[in-house]
């Protein structure tokens, strides 16, 4: 079943937007032909499309505090599905409401005796700063990113999240590479700061990192981070949810990315038929629920400074 490219979640409905998220989803995903198609934001971009944008939030249902019978009369699922959650135990999106529908929403699930937060949908559409490379240096890190050069000690983080990238190839392309190696799996880590809205996004296949002890760009990122970030929250949870796949965005201008995408060209993987990307993968699906995790943290946060 195709999912949302937003949320992950599976597209049930023949309808413009997804039933959980509120993001518009792709013409080839919507059912129904002769359904009108709404305007609004990119669930993908940071800023609308075109037409008049309502001012969007995000539900969130918290776990801590909540019971299988109020998860399952709030979000209508099972008592089978609500256990599952609750033993998972992580905070769930359970939706992107217009301005009007997410009082009502939110008051609705705090009626069945679930805590609810909300985050303004411009709070988790700032792009992320993609770095280049870098250096750990004792407990720092020093990072040149495309914007400017950043510092990070572990008193600047708020959260680290990690999670794999799945990569395939466009279904129109796929069949004419019958027999062929599927595409290696991605991985990206987000670097929350405190003060910073933005991200600092980590790509190990075209980070630049100089000499790596390790032998691999990706386990050396990671032992810089585990070193740097200790006692800093980490979120892997973007592993359990099902791919919602996009057109991969080109790689930044570095060295170890152009010999990354010699390697593929060697290997038959590029551009198709007149030279659109063939490539498809979930960077914008990890970016959306990095953001949307981040800014919870930080309003906890907040709140317990308070």
């Amino acid at each position: 079943m195709p999912a949302c490219p937003a949320c992950g979640r599976p597209v049930a409905l023949a309808r413009p937007r997804c039933l959980y998220c509120g993001a518009e989803l792709p013409a080839d995903l919507v059912t129904g032909r002769d359904v009108p198609r709404e305007e609004g934001p990119d669930p993908r971009a940071g800023g609308p499309t075109g037409g008049d944008v309502p001012f969007r939030t995000l539900v969130v249902v918290e776990l801590a505090s909540a019971t299988a019978e109020a998860l399952g009369r709030g979000l209508g699922v099972s008592a089978y599905e609500a256990g599952l959650l609750l033993r998972r135990g992580e905070p769930i999106l359970h939706g992107l409401f217009e301005e009007g529908s997410a009082l009502g929403e939110e008051k609705r699930l705090r009626a069945e005796g679930l805590t609810v937060q909300t985050l303004p949908e411009s709070e988790v559409r700032v792009p992320p700063l993609r770095a280049l490379g870098g250096e750990r240096d004792g407990d720092r890190l020093r990072l040149r990113t495309e914007d400017a050069d950043v510092t990070l000690e572990r008193r600047d983080l708020l959260l680290v999240v990690r999670g794999p990238i799945a990569r395939q190839y466009q279904p129109a392309y796929r069949h004419r590479r019958l027999g062929s190696a599927g595409l290696e799996e991605g991985y990206r880590v987000h670097l929350h700061r405190r003060f910073d809205p933005r991200a600092v996004e980590i790509d190990p296949a075209s980070f630049e990192v100089g000499f790596a002890a390790t032998g691999s760009v990706r386990l050396e990122v990671d032992a810089w981070v585990d070193a740097v970030a200790q006692g800093v929250p980490r979120d892997e949870g973007f592993r359990w949810l099902p791919p919602a796949f996009g057109v991969a965005e080109p790689e930044p201008r570095t060295a170890l990315a152009a010999a990354a995408r010699l390697t593929r060209a060697g290997r038959g993987e590029g551009a198709g038929a007149g030279g659109e990307s063939v490539v498809l993968d979930n960077v914008h699906q990890f970016r959306f629920y990095s953001a949307w995790r981040a800014a919870l943290v930080r309003r906890r946060a907040i709140g317990s400074s308070d």
